[in-house]
């Protein structure tokens, strides 16, 4: 009866012990699994930078950009102070010819009188 008494008393400890290292063990692998999900959300991460890196522009497109911006501004530039003569050649030409006609009507109307 001993004998049958720690065996139970042994049964009882080894499932007490089994069922401690199964819990454990299950918590161990809920983390492995919770560090696997991080990195696989790490490694989804990376190829999202990896993607939009090779959207990025370059330092040499960029320079290749600020040339071109620089050589518009200058054309505008130009084109802006090319049409501000242009204007005042014309505005000199209209108001001569308003002051002349003016000039002939007060001559005309001057003589008759």
């Amino acid at each position: 009866m001993e004998r049958r008494g720690g065996l139970a008393m042994a049964d009882d400890r080894f499932e007490l012990r089994l069922t401690q290292e199964t819990g454990a063990i299950r918590q161990e692998i809920a983390s492995l699994r919770a560090d696997m999900a991080t990195r696989t959300e790490l490694e989804a991460v990376r190829q999202e930078i990896s993607a939009l890196r090779e959207n990025v522009a370059t330092r040499a497109e960029l320079e290749a950009t600020r040339q071109e911006m620089a050589a518009g501004f200058a054309r505008l530039e130009r084109q802006i102070a090319e049409s501000r003569v242009e204007s005042i050649k014309w505005s000199f030409l209209f108001w001569t010819g308003q002051c002349l006609t003016i000039i002939g009507f007060l001559v005309v109307f001057l003589r008759n009188r």
